[in-house]
């Protein structure tokens, strides 16, 4: 069974679980593994630069065969 599958089965797991300690005890895993896959890291400004090297000349420029859908 490949990692996905296992993933995929612990959560329908988790899901159906009723005893509080266990659940519990699943929360002190989560706590002790040290990831919060629930938190989203803020977005720096600048943090893009120098992802992108190379900018075609015609970049703006509408493709052939789509000038029908430019607006006048």
């Amino acid at each position: 069974m490949n990692i996905e599958a296992l993933k995929l089965e612990l959560i329908q797991w988790i899901l159906l679980l009723q005893d509080i300690q266990l659940i519990n005890e699943i929360q002190n895993i989560k706590e002790k593994s040290g990831k919060n896959s629930n938190a989203i890291q803020p977005r720096q400004f600048g943090c893009g630069r120098g992802i992108f090297t190379y900018v075609a000349d015609d970049f703006d420029a509408t493709p052939p065969g789509f000038e029908e859908y430019m607006l006048p």
